[in-house]
């Protein structure tokens, strides 16, 4: 359904989704589009994760994309934290959405609450 779409982001590590993966993850949401965010799999090397510009530009591309319904944060970690003071708010105000993520994710749900 390319208007019923949930999209893949990271707060923090990068993902390593293989197709394998994205496969496995639509065969579970199979009444959904699934999609990654652009830079999920981009990394930093001393860092193993996305620059915090591309984190906070898939998040906010996530928000912005009026086919997405849901968004999943596949993966927090310790710079989850990066993100608090570089997101812009008011995107996400004006396009509000399901959000999933859970543990080290809690600070940024909780700064977008």
């Amino acid at each position: 359904m390319k208007n019923n779409e949930i999209r893949i982001v990271t707060s923090s590590g990068k993902l390593n989704m293989t197709e394998d993966d994205i496969n496995y993850i639509k065969t579970k949401l199979k009444d959904y589009n699934i999609t990654l965010g652009k830079n999920v799999n981009n990394s930093i090397p001393e860092y193993n994760c996305p620059s915090i510009e591309d984190r906070k530009k898939d998040i906010e591309d996530a928000f912005l994309d009026k086919n997405v319904k849901a968004i999943i944060i596949a993966r927090g970690g310790s710079f989850s934290n990066q993100l608090l003071d570089e997101i812009d708010y008011e995107i996400i105000r004006k396009n509000p959405k399901i959000i999933v993520g859970f543990s080290d994710v809690t600070s940024l749900l909780n700064a977008i609450y």
